[in-house]
């Protein structure tokens, strides 16, 4: 089992997936998927479907900073 997964969306590295105890924590390689930053996971699959789902969302609909 690795402690660490790179997470690719549409051929684009979403994010890093590092180990911490049982579950990985997600860290953001691009703007897109900063809402995921810091956000733990049970497994490299859902992690992957977190950013999946985000990368589907439309751009009018993501949170933005004010």
């Amino acid at each position: 089992m690795f402690d660490n997964y790179i997470i690719e969306i549409d051929d684009e590295a979403a994010g890093i997936l590092i180990r911490s105890g049982r579950s990985f924590a997600f860290h953001a390689l691009e703007g897109t998927f900063a809402t995921l930053e810091g956000q733990v996971f049970a497994d490299a699959v859902a992690a992957e479907r977190a950013a999946r789902k985000i990368r589907r969302m439309p751009a009018s609909t993501s949170i933005q900073a004010s």
